[in-house]
């Protein structure tokens, strides 16, 4: 049984990973919210998950790139 996870990520540049969240107890959080990312970055992340026999290999490494958050969007309107 899953008792929590570490979540690791780099700085966008490509650079070491550094643990984000320390998920230790926390096994019913299924996310983690990063804040302070760089529009265009691409940000690898991995996934560490612990138990009472210790801690799992890490998982596949996953690059997410940061965005900016979505603004107003017109509804399309047809013209003819």
């Amino acid at each position: 049984m899953i008792t929590g996870y570490y979540l690791y990520m780099d700085n966008g540049l490509n650079e070491n990973f550094q643990i984000v969240w320390n998920g230790r107890g926390n096994s019913d959080r299924l996310f983690h919210n990063v804040t302070g990312l760089y529009t265009g970055r691409p940000y690898r992340f991995y996934v560490v998950a612990i138990n009472a026999a210790g801690n799992s290999t890490a998982s596949n490494i996953t690059t997410v790139y940061a965005c900016d958050k979505p603004g107003y969007i017109a509804s399309p309107q047809l013209n003819g």
